[in-house]
């Protein structure tokens, strides 16, 4: 779990790098907003920050800025770096946005997302007995990373980019992971006299020799796991983020009481929530506000977008998006549950069934090949395989109600608008295109009433074997 943010240090600020062109993804999205686990990555980012205290957030956008803006909203600010100068560059362009009373900035790249909030907490709890902190890691490749050279005695003497680093130093395997925190007021005076590289770039990392210079304090977070650090320049390394954090996904929910049947083979995005003694089955995806009961069982081979399920619930080889199921609900196999599909408690929809913009309440039974689009069904109707609500004329959509206690026998259809009343009952083949008042029993083409329906004590009537006789 994510260690809490001390609250007797409540004024950390952090910036968010973000204004790179990410030219290595080839893509039109910007890097920022490539998704990980069902969020941008940035979003990853701006968690772990948000997580480890930090109030006021300044994102530095640039390349497909409006992109990022329209997909993140008003929860941070945003600091336009128009000319890519450099890290330092970016840090100055959103420091007129942070509090002015601030005591530390946390400053992260946006293209970090598996970065842990207890990290970060532990890199602001250095940060309070330095000047700068910085987050470093050990690994045997370090082609590309900025070299964290040292004294004899241990004491950070300096970052040095891979461009610019001497033989001596590229041998160096401790890299710079690119998350720092900065005393506020020293940084606000120090960053504006960075001097820029022959390339023109000036590197926030230069304030670490600055610091050194001045006799004041560079302290190191080493990480324990070099993955953690992983920066995101291509679609090679999002797949392996993308692994990283579904991984991670998984065991929190493992821990609370989740089963995976097989883990690997179940795709789980980070903003879902599911509760205890749910069983999700392999081949399975996850994905968006999902939120699942408790006692459930799902899939295999499922997939569920945006939908919240009860308690309960049994989902095999089906299709959700946007529905919400109450508590004792079944669906499938070979299901598809559509936007505005709300079942009620002890709902069951069977093999290819289909439900849409529709209110099933509770033990309604459509158990096969059947489509219900645009209609409320009340409780303990039963719809008859091959039924269908016939709700759009080519040019707009009609509502059809059916009753409580309704029998619609196979292959009906339901010409929208029309009601069924209240323990009425339709023939098999039926094409229903006028209302059925309450407890009347009609077939044909077009469907009539031809009488009162009655059904047996303990057993149902013959509507849905053929056309009742006369």
């Amino acid at each position: 779990m994510s260690e809490p943010a001390d609250p007797s240090h409540s004024a950390l600020g952090a910036v968010v790098l973000a204004a790179g062109q990410g030219t290595r993804m080839r893509s039109r999205l910007p890097k920022a907003l490539h998704p990980l686990a069902g969020q941008p990555m940035v979003t990853h980012v701006l968690d772990a920050a948000t997580a480890a205290g930090a109030h006021d957030v300044v994102l530095v956008v640039g390349h497909g800025a409006e992109q990022v803006r329209a997909a993140l909203g008003d929860r941070v600010r945003y600091a336009d770096q128009a000319e890519q100068l450099g890290t330092g560059h970016a840090v100055l362009q959103a420091c007129p946005l942070l509090p002015a009373d601030l005591e530390q900035v946390l400053v992260l790249y946006g293209d970090t997302p598996l970065l842990r909030p207890d990290t970060l907490a532990a890199l602001v709890r250095a940060g309070r007995e330095a000047t700068i902190a910085l987050l470093t890691m050990e690994v045997d490749d370090p082609s590309g990373y900025g070299r964290v050279v040292r004294a004899p005695d241990g004491r950070v003497l300096v970052l040095v980019e891979d461009r610019e680093a001497t033989s001596e130093q590229r041998v160096v395997r401790e890299v710079n992971a690119g998350a720092y925190v900065f005393d506020a007021v020293w940084l606000r005076a120090r960053l504006p006299k960075l001097r820029a590289a022959p390339g023109g770039e000036i590197y926030l990392t230069d304030l670490v020799g600055v610091a050194v210079e001045e006799g004041l304090g560079v302290a190191t977070v080493a990480l324990a796991d070099p993955a953690e650090g992983l920066g995101v320049n291509d679609r090679v390394q999002l797949a392996q983020a993308e692994a990283a954090l579904r991984t991670r996904v998984r065991e929190r929910l493992m821990r609370a009481g989740v089963t995976f049947v097989d883990p690997p083979s179940t795709f789980v995005d980070a903003t879902v929530e599911i509760g205890p003694d749910t069983v999700v089955y392999p081949h399975t995806f996850l994905r968006g506000r999902t939120r699942i009961g408790a006692g459930c069982e799902i899939g295999p081979s499922s997939q569920l977008d945006d939908t919240v399920v009860g308690d309960n619930c049994r989902v095999c080889w089906s299709i959700l998006d946007g529905a919400t199921l109450a508590d004792e609900v079944q669906v499938g196999p070979f299901s598809r549950l559509r936007p505005g599909a709300r079942l009620a408690r002890g709902v069951q929809v069977g093999n290819y069934a289909e439900v849409k913009n529709s209110t099933l309440h509770e033990n309604v039974q459509q158990h096969h090949f059947s489509y219900i689009g645009d209609a409320e069904l009340g409780r303990n109707t039963n719809v008859g395989a091959g039924t269908i609500t016939c709700n759009f004329d080519g040019e707009q959509k009609h509502f059809t109600t059916i009753g409580a206690d309704v029998f619609l026998g196979s292959d009906t259809l339901l010409v929208a608008p029309v009601t069924i009343g209240d323990g009425s009952a339709t023939g098999s083949g039926s094409i229903v295109t006028r209302d059925i008042p309450p407890n009347k029993m009609a077939w044909g083409v077009p469907a009539r009433v031809h009488r009162d329906r009655v059904v047996s004590p303990g057993a149902e009537d013959a509507a849905g074997g053929g056309r009742p006789a006369d």
